[in-house]
């Protein structure tokens, strides 16, 4: 491994929804002196799709949980006000609403920005991270499913009891944030997941130029791999078969390392529990890593997640087992300095 005073200030990129992105960037904050999210902006659920109908504007619900959690300190009080949730029962539109969605649509229509609002916000938390919204279009994440039918928004794309997923599309089509694009190819690792599959992830890819830039910039790549199966959306997928439909998207020789966590010493009641759920622990076989391998991919399996925090309350969310920031930190800056060690000898 080089020496760190050798080392050029190194630059990552985190792409997906707002709760993985968030973890990647808060365990690489001791070592990327640059640091970007490029978050997905095609919710249509209850609170986020509500606050879309009432401002015209695009998701800003995992923008506004990445901004509040990467505070410089979210206990403070601007911070706590955007991730609170409105009790009011005799406004159905408004109840649960969280109130820093409100606060994105009035910063977009005084600005006249959506991007220029979600600026204007990372300042007032004061989020040492730049945070681009993927795109700057309302628009509408869709599927067409094995069957042939069509489903229209997010919230229909992830509801539970459908075929699975062919493939994913906007409506309307849109173009992706030139500057998010911009921050694709300065990178010197882009970090996709972990979060939602289909509906963060691989929604993000949808926007003309993602993919494109993705396979032009010098970047090493990385797939955090979730740590479970996802009611609705990759139900019955192994983690090869994430790789697998990743890959299918953004095309061979592009994605360089799949980071896996290492389920194997779970405990069997937290499996239980999970499973319960339809959540069911992503066990890493040896056949998965054959296949991964046989993509052009390095299979990394790394004990990543959290310890168990018992049973979670999330809005309108199914719980998951996360990963831990600090580990999965750890773990993206070793591949970027053994990367950086290749290139340079």
């Amino acid at each position: 491994m080089a020496e760190l005073t050798n080392l050029p200030p190194l630059r990552i990129v985190a792409i997906g929804g707002g709760g993985g992105s968030a973890q990647v960037l808060l365990g690489t904050r001791p070592f990327f002196a640059e640091r970007t999210a490029v978050i997905a902006v095609t919710d249509s659920g209850r609170s986020t799709g509500a606050a879309r109908t009432i401002a015209a504007i695009p998701a800003p619900g995992d923008l506004r949980n990445l901004l509040a959690t990467l505070a410089a300190d979210p206990n403070a009080i601007l911070p706590r006000l955007m991730q609170h949730r409105l009790r009011s029962p005799a406004v159905p539109l408004l109840d649960g609403m969280a109130l820093g969605n409100l606060i994105l649509g009035g910063l977009a229509q005084m600005e006249g920005d959506f991007a220029a609002a979600v600026a204007l916000a990372r300042q007032m938390v004061g989020c040492p991270e730049q945070v681009f919204p993927v795109a700057t279009t309302n628009t509408h994440l869709c599927a067409e499913l094995i069957d042939g039918r069509v489903v229209k928004e997010e919230i229909a794309v992830r509801a539970l009891g459908k075929p699975p997923i062919r493939r994913l599309f906007l409506d309307p089509p849109a173009a992706a944030y030139p500057p998010a694009l911009e921050a694709i190819m300065a990178a010197d690792l882009v970090v996709l997941g972990p979060g939602s599959f289909y509906t963060s992830l691989l929604a993000t890819l949808c926007f003309d130029g993602i993919v494109t830039a993705l396979r032009e910039t010098s970047a090493t790549i990385v797939f955090v791999c979730n740590t479970t199966a996802q009611p609705g959306q990759t139900d019955g997928m192994s983690i090869a078969d994430h790789v697998t439909r990743l890959v299918d998207v953004i095309g061979p020789g592009v994605l360089d390392v799949a980071l896996i966590n290492d389920a194997s010493g779970l405990h069997p009641a937290v499996v239980a529990r999970y499973s319960a759920a339809g959540l069911t622990p992503l066990i890493v076989t040896e056949t998965d890593r054959q296949a991964i391998r046989a993509l052009g991919v390095e299979p990394l399996v790394r004990d990543l997640a959290e310890p168990d925090p018992g049973p979670r309350e999330l809005w309108n969310k199914a719980d998951t087992i996360r990963h831990d920031p600090q580990t999965l930190g750890l773990a993206l800056w070793k591949i970027a300095l053994d990367r950086h060690d290749q290139a340079t000898g």
